[in-house]
């Protein structure tokens, strides 16, 4: 099975940065251009530059165009799908850059979605996910108001929050919850990602537990879809 007229463009344009025909730093020909060059649609021409956006090979900025980043993509961060340990490796493996922390109460769909009912002030980070320095997910940390102390030592916490709470309080992961959704990014994501606005994303939502099943924190994470894979592994039972 031939595969469809964007992929066959985007692997065409792969081969001529890796060639060299288009250096980094250099500008890919315009959408119209690619249209005529290659004899494909306006449609055709957007998506193969949606993946080597999503690829990290290039970049798209209004009034200057395609510029070629680098000759290979970005790898994909991937994630093994498996018990507690399996899932709290993202945490510690996808860096968390800060870029806002503070106390609020949760609105009604915040609580609806973590499945809470708290009229307390709970502490809010938000920021960018890195890993080996390149954005992966942005993510929007909830952190129940008994651990919101935690606050003070962000700055200096290298590591995973919930690895904060279980050093300063003593309170370990029992059990997570997982949901993952597929959605578009929307033009701020797409901005700070470096990933085109409408490119398909995965929404993960984590809720962690801890041993009396008390809601310890909860993390919500959008990846541009080509920067994230779950691995699964699975074996026929005896």
């Amino acid at each position: 099975m031939s595969q469809p007229r964007y992929r066959q463009l985007a692997d065409s344009l792969k081969a001529d940065i890796v060639a060299g025909r288009y250096p980094v730093g250099s500008q890919l020909p315009p959408e119209y251009e690619l249209c005529e060059l290659h004899d494909v649609s306006r449609h055709t021409a957007r998506d193969a530059l949606r993946l080597l956006l999503e690829e990290g090979l290039v970049e798209r900025r209004r009034g200057v165009g395609t510029t070629v980043l680098r000759t290979r993509g970005s790898p994909a961060f991937v994630q093994p799908l498996g018990g507690v340990t399996e899932l709290m490796q993202y945490a510690r493996e996808a860096r968390l850059e800060i870029r806002s922390a503070g106390l609020r109460r949760l609105d009604t769909d915040e609580q609806k979605r973590l499945d809470v009912k708290s009229d307390d002030a709970w502490l809010i980070v938000s920021g960018l996910r890195r890993n080996e320095g390149k954005p992966v997910a942005l993510s929007q940390i909830y952190v129940a108001p008994a651990y919101a102390d935690i606050a003070t030592r962000l700055r200096d916490w290298d590591g995973a929050l919930h690895e904060l709470i279980a050093q300063d309080f003593g309170v370990t992961v029992h059990r997570i919850e997982q949901e993952i959704v597929a959605l578009p990014l929307d033009a701020e994501q797409g901005r700070i990602l470096k990933a085109e606005r409408g490119g398909a994303a995965l929404q993960t939502l984590r809720r962690y537990y801890d041993r009396d099943d008390a809601l310890m924190l909860a993390s919500d994470t959008t990846h541009p879809g080509a920067r994230f894979v779950y691995a699964m592994s699975y074996r026929r039972d005896a």
